[in-house]
C-alpha cells in the first residue's frame, strides 16, 4: 500500500503543476491541452492496479471512454458561465452539469455501451463548436509559488478522493468518473478569479483537444492489456500525446487560416 500512497500523493499535484507551468510559457491552451491528456486518469489507474489488481482496474477503465461525454458537457457548461459568473459560480454550473450527466452514464447502464464509448469523441470534438466566442486575448499574468502549490494541492484532494471512495462507487462509476476535471477545474477557477474569462474559454479549448487523445488511449488500453498486461500503458499514451498534438496543431493552423 506504500506504493498505492505515493501515486495518490504524486499524480495530482505534478499534472497540475506540469500544466500550470507549460501555461505560463506558452499560453492557457496549451495548459488545457497538458491538463486534459490522461495524466491523471492514467495515476488513478496505477493506483486502483497497485490496490485491486488488473482486472478490477480494467472493468474501472471500460466506462473511462463513455465519461468523456460529462466532460463535454462540463466544458461547455464552464465556457459559458465563465461569461457570466465569477469562479465559485462558474465550478458550481459546471460541477452540477458534471456530476448529474456521469451519474446518469453509470446509472443508465450507458457506460457500457461501445456506441457511447466510441461516440465520446466525436462528441469531445463538436463540442469546440459549442463554445462561447473568444473577444480578446487572455491576460498574461505571473504565476506565483503561492497559487501553484495551491493548485497542487487542490488536485491531490481531487484525486485522493477518487481513489479512496472507488469501491463504495463501483467500477462503472469509477470509470466514468476516472478523467473528472481535475486540472479543469484548478486551473480555470484560478484564471477566472484573475478576472480573465477568454483565458478560461483557450483553456477549455485546450482541454477538449487533450481529452480526445484521452478517449483514444483508454480505447486502446483495455484491449491491449489483455495480451501485454501493464506494458499497454505505454503505446496508450503515446496515442494519447500524438493525437492531443496532432490536433492542437491542426486547430491552431486553421485558426491562423
Amino acid at each position: 500500500m506504500n506504493s498505492v500512497l505515493i501515486v495518490k500523493l504524486c499524480a495530482g499535484p505534478l499534472v497540475i503543476a506540469l500544466a500550470s507551468l507549460a501555461g505560463k510559457r506558452w499560453g492557457p491552451t496549451f495548459a488545457g491541452l497538458i491538463g486534459g491528456l490522461p495524466l491523471i486518469a492514467s495515476c488513478v489507474m496505477v493506483t486502483l492496479w497497485l490496490a485491486y489488481g488488473q482486472d478490477y482496474t480494467m472493468a474501472t477503465a471500460f466506462s473511462a471512454p463513455s465519461g468523456l461525454w460529462a466532460n463535454a458537457l462540463y466544458m461547455i457548461a464552464l465556457g459559458w458561465s465563465a461569461r457570466r459568473f465569477g469562479w465559485a459560480g462558474m465550478l458550481a454550473c459546471g460541477w452540477a452539469v458534471y456530476l448529474v450527466s456521469a451519474w446518469a452514464l453509470a446509472a443508465s447502464g450507458l457506460a457500457q455501451q461501445d456506441w457511447v464509448r466510441w461516440g465520446a469523441i466525436p462528441a469531445l470534438w463538436g463540442a469546440l463548436y459549442l463554445l462561447p466566442a473568444i473577444d480578446g486575448a487572455p491576460i498574461p499574468r505571473p504565476l506565483p509559488h503561492s497559487e501553484l502549490f495551491a493548485r497542487m494541492a487542490v488536485a491531490l484532494a481531487l484525486v485522493a478522493t477518487l481513489t479512496t471512495l472507488s469501491q463504495q462507487l463501483g467500477t462503472s462509476l469509477t470509470g466514468v468518473l476516472s478523467g473528472g476535471p481535475v486540472a479543469a477545474t484548478v486551473i480555470p477557477a484560478f484564471t477566472r478569479a484573475r478576472g480573465d474569462s477568454n483565458g478560461v474559454v483557450y483553456q477549455v479549448r485546450g482541454f477538449l483537444i487533450g481529452l480526445i487523445g484521452f478517449g483514444l488511449s483508454f480505447l486502446l488500453l483495455v484491449p491491449l492489456a489483455g495480451h501485454i498486461g501493464a506494458w499497454a500503458a505505454l503505446p496508450a499514451a503515446l496515442v494519447a500525446a500524438g493525437t492531443s498534438l496532432a490536433l492542437n496543431w491542426f486547430s491552431r493552423r486553421r485558426s491562423r487560416t
